[in-house]
């Protein structure tokens, strides 16, 4: 391709990317330095990421909204087969946001994508190792510390494996009523990487194993 009919392409906005995204449909629009750096992002990140069952692109469905995760600004989602939704919040540095944490973001949820593409999490034990695995995905991908994925006491380990299958989601994964956070983020993630020692399996192998396989794995009971 010769420099001048790649500057057309970008001209006419033909150049394909692996992450279409999607911008804000409500509130301020993305400014030119954001959209861009959005857009890259989003492209390494994808890049970055080799599992099955993930599709050859995705769309980064873009928000407004403050209900975001405390120490980064932002939040992410999945919607089968190839939305990833991101929310940032406008009251914050958006910029560095999206240089910061979007890429750990999209990648975490990518593995939720490919995970998703053979099992759709139906019980709290589902969830657990979903969260697990893509967390550690995750940090070991991005090569981050989340503090969402760091090491539980031992003892919420048997406190989460107790838990009944339709056990309260919101109440365990992001916020305790006892002011904890990220309860079962964690345990999920310790798991995970107790069945990656056993197995000598990554969290990238483990996309496709069933949950019950990986608590296996991990010695769970």
């Amino acid at each position: 391709m010769t420099k001048r009919f790649a500057w057309l392409l970008l001209l006419c906005g033909c150049t394909r990317h692996p992450v279409e995204v999607e911008r804000p449909s409500e509130g301020r629009d993305l400014s030119a330095q954001e959209t861009a750096t959005l857009q890259d992002v989003a492209d390494t990140a994808f890049r970055d990421v080799h599992l099955a069952g993930l599709p050859p692109r995705v769309t980064l469905i873009v928000k407004w909204g403050t209900n975001v995760i405390p120490e980064t600004g932002e939040t992410g989602a999945t919607g089968y087969p190839g939305n990833v939704g991101l929310t940032l919040d406008p009251e914050r540095d958006v910029l560095t946001t999206i240089r910061s944490w979007v890429r750990p973001c999209i990648i975490h949820e990518l593995h939720h994508l490919a995970r998703k593409s053979r099992f759709m999490p139906h019980t709290f034990r589902d969830r657990l190792i979903s969260e697990g695995l893509a967390t550690a995905f995750e940090r070991d991908v991005a090569g981050i510390d989340p503090p969402w994925g760091r090491p539980p006491p031992e003892p919420w380990v048997a406190e989460v494996l107790a838990l009944p299958p339709d056990a309260d989601q919101t109440s365990w994964f992001i916020k305790h009523p006892d002011g904890r956070r990220n309860v079962a983020m964690r345990v999920g993630t310790l798991l995970v990487d107790r069945a990656s020692r056993a197995s000598g399996k990554s969290p990238a192998d483990l996309v496709l194993v069933p949950s019950g396989e990986v608590l296996v794995l991990a010695g769970a009971p």
